[in-house]
């Protein structure tokens, strides 16, 4: 049952309470610390995390000096939105120029976020400020970024709370016969009217997922395509070739779906398989199987122990399981990850694999995601989200970390784990 959308909204904390001001500042800090002379933020998850206001702005940031934020339009709503900044109007690097000038600052390093905006707008910069060096200032923000406060936290989990509806509408509406597509369309319908924003905000400037996420049955999912190397499904056409297809569930098929969830910005990222109307004894072993190496993975998060650690934890789970030819893709396809970070982005810092440099810290998010993918029987995919803290990974959902049984009239067969 779908609750109504005030409920599911009052647990949210309110716009106003999160400290914008506080980040800025030690952002501020940090560029000041690392040789920064100024820096300029512009992506929209960046700015809101920083200002609380997502409108289309150059954020002036200056060690030592007031930020300012130049609204390149809708400055009223970004007057109104903002937290802790002065909001001034000016479009273009002539308006940020104008600040730097203001502030006495002529030359030296100048941060931009160097990893989302175009080359384009590089270029333009770099002709706009001739006497600085240009650098990269998203990799300090996004370290900072990993570790979320009390009221980020609250988001995230008001966020995966709302895979409980994903997982009803699977149980409910999985039999023979219906489409993936159908499925999906279900899935977000919920999703939607539940909050979800419908939009899934990730980094990577080739990267795209559908507001439902991922949904694959029977032979579609093994196959690996049109993105990361994860349980992708093969879409509705070469022009996107991931998600929900028009395929028909038959049965005895297994299903997965894999989605991001954004909440207030804020973004669960969940994964679960069902098998429908039976089990065999073979997906019982590989259910038995995900959830042990999504255990010994568990196990190693805590603050201080090397994210590389984290990964190799779950490989050798895998290999004692008699998983490893076919854990996170089977045959060229592997891929070197068994988490990562979640927030207003679904894939933050940090990764959770072999070359990552870096520590498990008290405060991050991380969906943990071991998957089992092989032609041979198609995947098993468990993903869930959990909070560092000074005990260990703490679940942020409820939903039971199992593969479940439907009994394709609507009701649940039996989980297995």
């Amino acid at each position: 049952m779908v609750r109504p959308l005030d409920d599911l909204t009052a647990e949210l904390p309110a716009a106003a309470a999160f400290d914008h001001a506080a980040r800025l500042e030690r952002f501020s800090a940090t560029l000041g610390h690392t040789g920064f002379a100024a820096a300029i933020v512009s992506q929209p998850q960046d700015l809101y995390y920083l200002t609380g206001t997502a409108q289309p702005c150059n954020l002036v940031v200056v060690p030592g000096a007031q930020p300012v934020l130049l609204a390149r339009r809708f400055a009223d709503l970004a007057e109104a939105e903002a937290v802790g900044v002065p909001v001034r109007s000016g479009a273009g690097f002539a308006a940020v120029g104008r600040e730097l000038q203001r502030r006495g600052v002529r030359a030296g390093r100048l941060g931009l976020e160097l990893d989302v905006i175009p080359a384009a707008l590089y270029r333009r910069a770099a002709h706009a400020f001739p006497s600085f060096e240009l650098d990269d200032c998203a990799a300090p923000l996004l370290r900072q970024r990993a570790v979320k406060d009390e009221l980020e936290v609250a988001c995230l989990r008001a966020a995966a709370a709302r895979f409980a509806l994903v997982h009803e509408t699977l149980v409910s509406h999985l039999r023979a016969g219906v489409s993936e597509l159908e499925l999906a369309a279900e899935v977000e319908r919920v999703l939607r009217r539940a909050g979800h924003a419908g939009l899934v905000a990730q980094r990577r400037w080739d990267a795209a997922l559908q507001p439902e996420g991922t949904l694959a049955s029977g032979p579609n999912l093994s196959t690996i395509s049109g993105g990361p190397i994860t349980v992708s499904g093969v879409g509705l056409s070469r022009a996107t070739p991931f998600g929900a297809s028009a395929r028909r569930v038959a049965s005895r098929d297994l299903v997965n779906i894999d989605l991001g969830i954004n909440v207030a910005g804020y973004h669960a990222d969940m994964a679960r398989t069902y098998a429908v109307g039976g089990v065999c004894e073979r997906t019982a072993e590989l259910a038995h199987a995900v959830r042990t190496i999504q255990d010994a993975i568990l196990a190693r998060v805590r603050p201080g122990v090397a994210t590389a650690d984290v990964y190799h934890a779950g490989v050798a789970a895998a290999h004692e399981a008699g998983c490893g030819d076919f854990f996170q893709g089977h045959g060229a396809h592997h891929g070197p990850y068994v988490g990562h970070g979640i927030g207003l982005e679904l894939d933050e810092p940090p990764v959770l694999g072999p070359h990552a440099n870096g520590a498990v810290g008290a405060g991050m998010v991380l969906a943990i995601e071991p998957k089992l993918i092989s032609p041979g029987f198609g995947a098993v995919n468990l993903e869930d989200d959990v909070v560092v803290t000074a005990a260990g990974a703490e679940l942020l959902s409820r939903v039971p970390r199992a593969v479940f049984a439907v009994d394709g009239v609507g009701g649940l067969a039996e989980a297995l784990r």
